[in-house]
Order: structure tokens, then C-alpha cells, then sequence
């Protein structure tokens, strides 16, 4: 009997050994695809991690609000943050998942099977169901409003560019992706000192209108084919703003006016800079610290040929902390507007550089447009109307900020110099000023801020005076909805 129950108590110890042990490495299982990703300050911060199947954010962990683009993301090397994001982020290992009696269970977890990398599955056990991402919303958006005081004094309330939208991405080797982002505009304003948050898209188009309370910035869909790249369609960031981003749309209310990408007072929609209509986009990214991108814009009605433009981007990860680039963008618009203001074709050439070094980060871009922007003056024939007339312009754009605690110092240049121009143009036309700001984060996701340009800008009929400043705040936000089968 004595031997009976030595035997049956060795047989129990043993049994629940393999039991603890099976879900230790469950549980190991677990942490190995987990990786944290915390950025210090402003600084970008980069974690190895196998993102082959994909990553989802479980939890943020950072100072600030993460929002996927921005200052998270990943790529061949693994995951990246920026700007205070922080988080846990789960890959598509294939290791299944399962939590100990004495743990609480995950929410749910990315698997993958080893035979066939396409397919999902779905692990249970008998204490605890785990179940598989197989792809993830995003929903986000940005508050953001103004008080503009320009140099007359006037001061009004305006929005800027407040926006909301959504991403969404499947998991596996082969993922589809998609976004949409539309304006909200939430003070009828006929004017905007920001330059990117306009949402009309009308290269050309004299009259000036209220902003829409909503208007569409983006919309894709794309399918992510590992290392053989990114290949989507719709409206969407340009292989021009891949380069003109370094500075652009970076200070709060003014730049953007020395890049040629919101040209002619437009999204870059039609002419192809910033954000594209209806484009073609293939990114491909090799070695880990090389991305090609090209893009072509599909014809509409008005163009006489196959398509409306096409365009090229190169950039280069030279250091952890430095990066540059260069692009090329052609844009064909309609024969009316090529005979009568652009009197030819449209070229956009940049070139920039952008890096941190400890608590300061910076970006500096040159651009070259030939017949790629249009000023509007009154018709010298004495109509009610303007008329846009076109001309070429060298552009140089700078931009930095210091970080200090919850403190930041923000400081930028701008100089727009056309040449080639029409005599119906005054000669002094140029944009140039300095750009002046501070930065208070009252939380993670939101902070006030003041802003203020300072030089001597001329418009295209001699007028000067274009001084101004702006009191905000801004609030950033987003969250996360997994998809389970």
C-alpha cells in the first residue's frame, strides 16, 4: 500500500511538473514576441524585432500619445518610436500563447503556422482560450485651434488642421492596408495661416471659397509585400513630400512655403507634391537603410496624355541619427493652364537631410520647381476677376527643435525666390522669414504653443507686411481596435 501511494504521489508531482513546465514556456512563448520600445524624449528609438508577420502596439507605455506613421512604425530592421511614444508591441512570431494559472491572460496574441506562413490559427487550451490578431483599426485624430494675430492686428480665431482618421492593416507575410483622413474644420475661415491645411485639391482655381467643414487629405489602399515593398493606390502622401516632410508640416502653423509642395495655394493634389490624387505609390526598401519610392498619377479627362505625372524619391539612413534624400516629380496639367500660366512643363527637384543629436532634432530642405507655382493678380485687362500667372522658384526651408523637459524651442527658416518672372509679377516677389516658437506639454498628448514668423516677405504685387504670430494648443489622439476572427 505504502508503495501504491509513493508511486501515485510521484506520478501527481511529476504530472503537475509537466504541467508548470508547459506553461512556463507558454508563458516564455509569450515574452519572446513582446518587445518594449520606449523613446527618450524626442529622440527616435529602434528595437530589433521580427516584423516579417507584422506588429501591433498592445499597451503604450511612453510619455506621449502614439500614432502609427508618426512616431511609431516598423520596418525590416524591427520597431521604431519617436516623439515620447513608448509601447509593448507583439510580432507575428508563430510560438503559441497560453497564461498560467497565477497571470492574468493576455488579450490576445499573433500566431502563424510553421508549415505555411499565410496561415492564421487560433490557440486553445484547456485552461484558457488565446485568440490570434489578424489585423488591427486605428482610429486617431488631432485637435487643433488658433488665434491668429497678424501684423494689422486683427486677431481671429481659425482652425489648424484639425483631422480624424483611420488605418487598418491584416497580419501575415502579405498584408493589405488601407487609410483614410479627412479635415475637420471647425472655424469658417475664408483664410489659414497654415499652409497644409487646405483641403482643395484645384491647381488653377482663382476663386476663394470657405474651407469645407470636412475634406478629404487621404485615402489608400495598398497591399504590403515584405521585402518585395509597398504597393498602394489613391490619394496619398507623395514621393516629393517624403522629402519636403522633413521640414514641412514639422512647426505648428507656418512653413511649407519654401518646398513647392502646397503650390499654388492647393493640397498638392493635382500637381503631385504633397498629398497626390488618385497615384500609383511603390516603396521598396533594401539593406535596412536604403527606400526607393516612384509613383505615377492617373490621367484625368482635361490631360492630353496617358497620365498626369510621375515621380521619384531616394533616401539613405547614412547614420542611426542622420538621414537624406532626393527626389523628382514631373506633373503635366491640363493644355489650358500649359499655354496660358505655366507656359511649359513642371519639374519639382529636393534635396534634404534630417538627424537628432541628443535633445535637438533638425531638418533642412532645398527644392527647385520650374513653371511649378501660380501667384494670383488682378486681370490687367481690368476684369472682376484674377488670374493666375505662373512662375519658377528656388526654395530652402529649415527647421529645429530643442526639447527641455516639458519645454520646447522652436526655430526655422524660410526663403521662396522666384526667378523667370512674368512682368506682370513685381520683381521683388519673395518669401522670406524666420519662424520663432515654444512649446508648453501640459500631458502626453496635448500642448499649447506659440508661434511667430519675422521678415520680409513680398507678395506679387509689392506688398509687404506679412508679419504675424499665433497662440494654440493641440491634442493628439488614438486607440486601437484588433481584429479576431
Amino acid at each position: 500500500m505504502k508503495r501504491i501511494s509513493c508511486f501515485v504521489s510521484t506520478a501527481m508531482a511529476l504530472s503537475w511538473a509537466a504541467v508548470l513546465n508547459a506553461q512556463q514556456s507558454f508563458v516564455q512563448a509569450s515574452v519572446s514576441s513582446v518587445v518594449s520600445c520606449v523613446s527618450k524624449g524626442k529622440e527616435r528609438q529602434q528595437c530589433s524585432a521580427d516584423t516579417r508577420a507584422g506588429i501591433v502596439m498592445l499597451r503604450p507605455t511612453g510619455e506621449a500619445a502614439c500614432l502609427l506613421g508618426r512616431n511609431w512604425g516598423y520596418d525590416d530592421q524591427g520597431v521604431w518610436v519617436s516623439e515620447g511614444c513608448g509601447g509593448d508591441f507583439a510580432t507575428g512570431s508563430s510560438s503559441r500563447v497560453a497564461a498560467s494559472p497565477s497571470q492574468s491572460p493576455p488579450a490576445a496574441t499573433l500566431a502563424e503556422s510553421e508549415d505555411e506562413k499565410t496561415q492564421m490559427e487560433t490557440t486553445t487550451t484547456e485552461m484558457n482560450p488565446t485568440q490570434v490578431y489578424h489585423g488591427a483599426f486605428q482610429p486617431y485624430g488631432s485637435l487643433r485651434t488658433i488665434i491668429s494675430i497678424p501684423a494689422n492686428g486683427q486677431a481671429q480665431v481659425q482652425d489648424d488642421a484639425t483631422r480624424v482618421g483611420i488605418n487598418f492593416t491584416t497580419f501575415g507575410p502579405i498584408k493589405v492596408f488601407a487609410g483614410t483622413e479627412w479635415g475637420v474644420n471647425l472655424v469658417q475661415s475664408e483664410t489659414s495661416l497654415n499652409a497644409g491645411a487646405t483641403t482643395s485639391s484645384g491647381f488653377g482655381e482663382v476663386e476663394k471659397s470657405t474651407q469645407p467643414v470636412f475634406g478629404a487629405r487621404l485615402g489608400f489602399l495598398g497591399v504590403d509585400l515584405g521585402k518585395y515593398g509597398r504597393l498602394s493606390y489613391g490619394k496619398q502622401l507623395s514621393t516629393h513630400y517624403n522629402i519636403a516632410s522633413y521640414t514641412t508640416d514639422r512647426f505648428n502653423v507656418f512653413g511649407g512655403q519654401s518646398t513647392a509642395t502646397y503650390v499654388a495655394g492647393t493640397d498638392g493634389g493635382q500637381s503631385g507634391t504633397a498629398r497626390a490624387d488618385q497615384t500609383i505609390l511603390y516603396h521598396l526598401t533594401f539593406a535596412r537603410i536604403f527606400d526607393f519610392g516612384a509613383q505615377g498619377q492617373l490621367r484625368t479627362t482635361d490631360a492630353p496624355q496617358a497620365f498626369n505625372g510621375f515621380g521619384f524619391s531616394f533616401q539613405a539612413k547614412v547614420l542611426p541619427s542622420l538621414q537624406i534624400g532626393g527626389s523628382y516629380n514631373k506633373t503635366y496639367f491640363d493644355h489650358f493652364l500649359t499655354t496660358t500660366a505655366l507656359h511649359g512643363g513642371t519639374d519639382y527637384w529636393a534635396l534634404g537631410a534630417k538627424g537628432t543629436w541628443r535633445n535637438l532634432e533638425w531638418g533642412a530642405d532645398w527644392v527647385r520647381q520650374t513653371r511649378g507655382d501660380l501667384a494670383f493678380i488682378p486681370d490687367p485687362a481690368g476684369g472682376p476677376d484674377q488670374i493666375a500667372v505662373g512662375f519658377s522658384a528656388n526654395g530652402v526651408e529649415v527647421y529645429s527643435r530643442l526639447n527641455i523637459k516639458k519645454f520646447s524651442a522652436v526655430l526655422g527658416f524660410e526663403d521662396y525666390i522666384p526667378f523667370d518672372l512674368s512682368p506682370q509679377i513685381n520683381p521683388n516677389f519673395k518669401t522670406r522669414y524666420a519662424i520663432l516658437g515654444a512649446e508648453w506639454h501640459i500631458s502626453p498628448s496635448g500642448y499649447a504653443f506659440i508661434e511667430s514668423r519675422v521678415g520680409d516677405t513680398t507678395d506679387a504685387l509689392g506688398n509687404g507686411g506679412y508679419n504675424a504670430a499665433a497662440l494654440g494648443f493641440r491634442y493628439d489622439f488614438s486607440w486601437k481596435t484588433l481584429h479576431i476572427q
